[in-house]
Parts: structure tokens; C-alpha cells; sequence
């Protein structure tokens, strides 16, 4: 199964090294919008693989939906009933999967979502099998999202006018990656002083934020992910803390494997999915 997904996981990383010349740690999204436009030709790789991924999922499904020894080893392991899930603050795929249909991309809609049509992947058993099925209907669902955005996606600026907040540099891909644009290198280093002091200042400094605090969150492929921020009206925040669903979602482990065999604890951990570096934020 590794091997399936890992086959369709470097499509994907081709493309967004496409977009942003690096395969992870892309940082193309800054405050105030994106740091390049999309290269000429984005959209036709993106449709391709929307068209071509669906025939996939089929494949996965074939090779594990419908097989006994994969369903002997999920079904009735590590359950995580409903009211302990919401009891714990457990988010994402182990929540949908104990019958709780939360996604905050229906209920509190951000970034355009409330323009996509697609379902909320839910199942009821909450245990192993139930997490896989949510997540491959979650992966045709989200097919289904990339398909309504590429036909959708507006032209126009990618980043706003506020000189004062939008990221000074002007960014263009090139044989080394994602980076100044020669001709603005040019403008900085050799005709304006007021744009290389302006570049640099908001480089060292940043942008003053109104004093205030704010919850953002979001629905990351394993939950709720957000990040609460206090400032004092400087450049830099007073108070910062993540909310990271990996960490979160880890305390329905000592639940889930409780009275079962040894061996069920490592299908309950990959059912949980979690990222260790979450974990350790």
C-alpha cells in the first residue's frame, strides 16, 4: 500500500515543486497573499492528476477494502467511541469515524470553501478499518474540491497593495528555486535607496499588528489545527500557541488499546496518523 501512495505522494510533490521550486517547506504562502503567481502551465499538471487520481483510489480500494486479512486486522481494533472522543478534544478522521460528522470546512467555512460542493466522510464503528474508510473518501472528496477550485480560481493580484504589510521582495522561480527577482535585486541594490531600506526594515523588523489576540483554525488532514496569538501592537507577538492535532489526538491512545493485545497498539497509533514533530510542539 506504501508503495501506491508513495507513487501518487511525488506527483503531488512534483507539482508543488513546480509552483515553489522546493518539494517541502515551500513558504509560499506570506501575509497578505501568495509570493508568486502560479507558473504558466500549473493548472493543466493540476487537472491532470485530478482526472488521473480517482482510478487510483479505485486500486487502493482494491487491494484493500475488499481484502479479508486487511479487514481481520482493522475491524473491532482500537475503538474510540463518540462521547470520549469529544471528551478528549479529539478532531479529524478519528472523530468522523466514531459518527461525529465535524469538519470545520462546513462549519465554520474559510478560504473559500463555502463555494465547494463536497460531503463530510463519516463513519460509525470508530475503530481501525472505520479511520482507513474516512480517509479514502476523504481523498475523493478532496479530488472532488481541487476540480471545483481549478474551475474556479480567479485571476487578478496575489498579494495585496499595502507596501507596509505585503512581503517587500519581488519573487520569480528560477534554476536555483524560489527567489529575488534579478530585476529587483537590481532596483535595491542600484536605484532606490528608498526600496532597500524599505526591504530591509520590513525583513528585520516585520509589521506591527493591532494590539489584540485571535484564534485561527483550520482543518488539517488529522484534525483541527489552529494557533492563538496575543499582540501588544508591536512587530512581534506577546503570546503564541499552537494547537496541533497529532498532540491532541495522542491522548485517545491509552483508551483505544486498553485490554487488547500488544501487537493491536501499533495499528491504533497508524490509525491515528500522527506527526511527531506536531507532537513535539
Amino acid at each position: 500500500m506504501m508503495l501506491y501512495g508513495f507513487r501518487e505522494r511525488e506527483q503531488i510533490l512534483d507539482i508543488f515543486e513546480f509552483i515553489t521550486g522546493l518539494r517541502m517547506n515551500h513558504a509560499f504562502i506570506r501575509p497578505g497573499g501568495l509570493s508568486t503567481d502560479l507558473p504558466d502551465g500549473t493548472l493543466e499538471k493540476v487537472k491532470a492528476f485530478v482526472d488521473s487520481f480517482p482510478a487510483k483510489v479505485d486500486e487502493y480500494e482494491q487491494l484493500l477494502t475488499e481484502n479479508q486479512i486487511w479487514i481481520d486486522r482493522n475491524r473491532g481494533v482500537g475503538i474510540l467511541e463518540a462521547d470520549v472522543a469529544l471528551g478528549l478534544g479529539v478532531t479529524g478522521p478519528l472523530l468522523r469515524a466514531a459518527g461525529v460528522p465535524h469538519d470545520l470546512r462546513k462549519q465554520t467555512p474559510y478560504a473559500g470553501y463555502e463555494k465547494y460542493d463536497f460531503d463530510v466522510a463519516t463513519k460509525t464503528a470508530g475503530d481501525c478499518e472505520a479511520r482507513y474508510l474516512v480517509r479514502v473518501k476523504e481523498m475523493r472528496e478532496s479530488t472532488k474540491i481541487v476540480g471545483q477550485v481549478i474551475e474556479s480560481l480567479p485571476e487578478g493580484p496575489v498579494m495585496v497593495e499595502d507596501r507596509k504589510i505585503a512581503w517587500p521582495a519581488q519573487l520569480a522561480l528560477g534554476e536555483g528555486g524560489l527567489g529575488n527577482a534579478p530585476e529587483y535585486i537590481r532596483k535595491i541594490m542600484g536605484e532606490s535607496m528608498e526600496a532597500l531600506i524599505h526591504h530591509f526594515k520590513l525583513v528585520t523588523e516585520g509589521f506591527k499588528v493591532p494590539a489584540g489576540e485571535v484564534y485561527v483554525p483550520l482543518e488539517s488532514p488529522r484534525g483541527e489545527l489552529g494557533y492563538h496569538i496575543v499582540s501588544t501592537g508591536g512587530t512581534k507577538p506577546w503570546r503564541v500557541h499552537g494547537r496541533d492535532p497529532s498532540f491532541v489526538n495522542l491522548q485517545a491512545m491509552p483508551h483505544m488499546v486498553r485490554g487488547g493485545l500488544i501487537a493491536d497498539v501499533i495499528a491504533s497509533v497508524a490509525s491515528i496518523d500522527p506527526v511527531m514533530g506536531g507532537v513535539d510542539r
